[in-house]
């Protein structure tokens, strides 16, 4: 195993496409705000990441960003998407993933460092 497959580096790979894939979905929502029958999706991913972190397991191979469709009731054309949740969540998505991104250029950074000590 090279320094580069380490768990962290994967954890935060397996993070940054799950939290793409939410920002995706909810950009999707809130784009459709005013389509009729349009049902507000959400992405979930971190339970199966802590499950694999748990496990020792590769979470680029285990975890599989889940798509689900809100049964939450519609307005009167049946649309579903609440468009003060959808921009804070947009909000709250877009935080964790500049979170996740620099803790991923800080770790290379780390690595930059042990590389250039020996």
């Amino acid at each position: 195993m090279s320094m580069l497959d380490d768990v962290s580096i994967k954890a935060l790979h397996t993070a940054l496409d799950g939290l793409s894939q939410r920002q995706q979905a909810i950009s999707d929502d809130i784009a459709n705000v005013n389509t009729p029958y349009y049902r507000a999706r959400s992405v979930d991913f971190e339970g199966q990441l802590k499950q694999a972190l748990a496990n020792g397991d590769d979470p680029t191979q285990v975890v599989t960003p889940t798509v689900a469709y809100s049964g939450a009731a519609g307005d009167l054309t049946s649309n579903n998407v609440d468009l003060g949740e959808a921009s804070v969540s947009s909000v709250k998505t877009e935080m964790s993933y500049e979170l996740a991104l620099r803790a991923t250029g800080d770790r290379f950074s780390l690595l930059r460092a042990a590389i250039r000590s020996n």
